[in-house]
This record gives structure tokens, C-alpha cells and sequence, in this order.
């Protein structure tokens, strides 16, 4: 199947020169969400927050403990709503789906479109936890009592707050409030 790309004032149209049914019924099987003449780049216009672009490597879990399924991804761009993945090679995921960032962020996410090897994702509630990251941060917390907010601070900076917006909004107000007491105790 080859494709031709016409390029317009902000706009690009893909023009399908030959197509061969059994492989594009196969597709739709595929990738339910995709309609057809859709491009990544009007997808991105459809997104309700501007997302950055990163290169994160991280791992989509499928199914249950029975039938899980596990993939290795590149995160492309991330938002505090959703992301944008590369699979590296065209797979059936399903729409609900977990997202596990290397660092510790983890999230559940519903597919809203898939194109080739990308995929859209949103998430569908906060970043979930893992029980190692909520031991992690009770050991830090036990830090921040025995040796002060800068040791902890280093410690959660060396950790990127976990990947998480929530905690490092947190730990940098309260270093912030530290600096400031600090400032005006000692004048």
C-alpha cells in the first residue's frame, strides 16, 4: 500500500494511491478507534491540553493476571491528560489499558486512537502508586523528620518526584516556604 502526502496550508491530506481491501478491512479490525483519512496531525488538534514532547521508555499492560500481556513502548509527548505512544510495531490493544513509566509513574489509560505503530492515550484517573513508590516516600518522609526538607528535596529530586505533579507541586512549595522562613530568621 503506498500513500502519497499533499501537503496544503496548515493542513496535510493523505491520498491512498492503491489500496487493497482485505488489508484495509484488516486494518479497521486493528484499530477501531482510527477513521479513515485521519492523520496524526489532526488528532493532535482534537487534544484538550498541549503536551510536551519527551522520549520516556515504559511498558503497556493489557488484560487481567490471567491473560496479561505486557509491551515495551516510547513515550513521544506526555500531557498532565494523556500521551502519545510508539508501540514500534502495529498491535491490537485494547481500549482500557495500564501505563507504566520507567521511573515509577503508572497510570490507567483508555486508547482514543491508534494510527500504524502510535497510539493516543488518555489517562482515566490519577497516577496510580506502586506499593515499592509508597515505601519510598514513607522513607523519605522519615528522612525529612531526622535530617530536614534539603535532604529530602535532594532525595525526591534524584528520584524526579516520581514522575509524579502532584508531589513535586508539594516539595517545591514546601522548600520555597523554607527558604523563606530561612530568610527571615536569619535577616
Amino acid at each position: 500500500m503506498s500513500h502519497q502526502l499533499q501537503a496544503k496550508p496548515n493542513h496535510i491530506q493523505v491520498d491512498q494511491v492503491q489500496a487493497d481491501s482485505a488489508k484495509t478491512d484488516q486494518s479497521k479490525q486493528i484499530w477501531p478507534a482510527y477513521e479513515a483519512g485521519t492523520t496524526h496531525f489532526t488528532l493532535a488538534e482534537r487534544r484538550n491540553a498541549m503536551r510536551v514532547p519527551v522520549i520516556k521508555s515504559a511498558k503497556i499492560v493489557t488484560g487481567g493476571d490471567a491473560g496479561q500481556s505486557v509491551y515495551n513502548c516510547l513515550v513521544l509527548d506526555e500531557s498532565p491528560s494523556g500521551v502519545l505512544v510508539d508501540l514500534g510495531a502495529m498491535f491490537n490493544l485494547p481500549e482500557e489499558v495500564s501505563l507504566h513509566m520507567t521511573g515509577g509513574a503508572s497510570y490507567k489509560a483508555r486508547r482514543c486512537w491508534a494510527v500504524g505503530t502510535k497510539a493516543g492515550l488518555a489517562f482515566t484517573g490519577p497516577q496510580v502508586l506502586s506499593p515499592e513508590t509508597v515505601e519510598k516516600l514513607a522513607q523519605l518522609g522519615r528522612m525529612m523528620q531526622a535530617q530536614g526538607l534539603p535532604a529530602a528535596m535532594a532525595a525526591l529530586r534524584a528520584q524526579k518526584f516520581f514522575e509524579s505533579e502532584d508531589i513535586r507541586r508539594a516539595a517545591e512549595s514546601a522548600e520555597a516556604a523554607y527558604h523563606r522562613l530561612e530568610t527571615v530568621l536569619l535577616g
